[in-house]
């Protein structure tokens, strides 16, 4: 997994902390701050620093939702699921099987879900707010 750490590294002009906690949050259904910590045995500076860059990187957006654990989140949809399952977003529901009252289990082993998010980043579909298209309104009748 170091080559595809440095990969995402330079390709966002990130530092390797932040450039694992993208992988992180762009594969995994449960990357609670929490979790995070304990899968990459970072001391709470270490992981601060890393957060504090991949936050002001762009590539995620800082915010609270209910039951996530997190604050740091990719920026497209979210799908608040019932318990067991943790809420997730949108983008990750081609990577592995999501819904309601199930706990979410990748179906393949991590360093290949790593690779599948990053693959699908690298051809153009990253995480993103989707446009909305809206008709103009038309202006009312004036009395």
């Amino acid at each position: 997994m170091p080559d595809l750490v440095a990969e995402v590294a330079a390709a966002h002009g990130l530092g390797e902390d932040a450039a694992v906690l993208y992988l992180q949050l762009l594969a995994l259904p449960d990357p609670t701050d929490r979790n995070c910590a304990r899968w990459t045995g970072w001391k709470p500076a270490r992981t601060k620093k890393a957060r504090t860059e991949l936050a002001a990187s762009g590539l995620v957006v800082e915010a609270r939702r209910p039951r996530a654990g997190r604050t740091l989140f990719l920026p497209c949809g979210w799908r608040d699921l019932k318990a067991p399952a943790l809420p997730v977003e949108t983008w990750k529901e081609r990577l592995y099987p999501v819904r309601d009252h199930v706990r979410t289990v990748p179906l393949v082993p991590v360093p290949e879900l790593f690779t599948a998010a990053w693959e699908r980043v690298r051809d153009g579909d990253a995480p993103a707010f989707e446009e909305l298209t809206t008709r103009a309104t038309r202006k009312g009748r004036r009395r």
